[in-house]
């Protein structure tokens, strides 16, 4: 698997947003979470699955997919639905709290210098010299 995946959004000096803060705790665990947040780090599809970030990796991962998506599809419809419904109201607790501060930190990350510089930089295939 060539995949890889990074969270590079306080590289580029801006905050979190689309609920990265509100998910990847719980589905990482608060430290691995703070390290992909706060560092930025690109991880390998592998590494991904060793914290648990995705379920599995695939040569193939179209196939894989539909094999899932199969399986899925054979299950009772009643219960994959109400089973759907009943995972993301666990998720849904605190995510509206979450959405507001992520948008409220983005705007002060927008207006900022860092952010354009962090912008910049990436145009510039450099790293970033944040002055904040």
């Amino acid at each position: 698997p060539k995949a890889k995946m990074g969270l590079t959004f306080a590289a580029l000096g801006l905050h979190p947003g689309m609920g990265a803060t509100h998910f990847l705790p719980s589905i990482v665990g608060p430290q691995v979470a703070n390290e992909l947040l706060l560092t930025g780090k690109v991880i390998s599809g592998d590494e991904a699955a060793r914290c648990g970030l995705v379920a599995r990796t695939a040569e193939d991962p179209l196939a894989a997919a539909v094999e899932s998506a199969a399986a899925m599809a054979a299950a009772g419809p009643v219960a994959v639905r109400t089973l759907v419904r009943t995972l993301r109201m666990r998720q849904d607790v605190g995510l509206d709290q979450a959405l507001q501060r992520e948008a409220d930190a983005q705007a002060q990350c927008y207006a900022s210098l860092d952010y354009a510089e962090g912008v910049e930089a990436v145009a510039e295939k450099r790293a970033p010299a944040f002055s904040q």
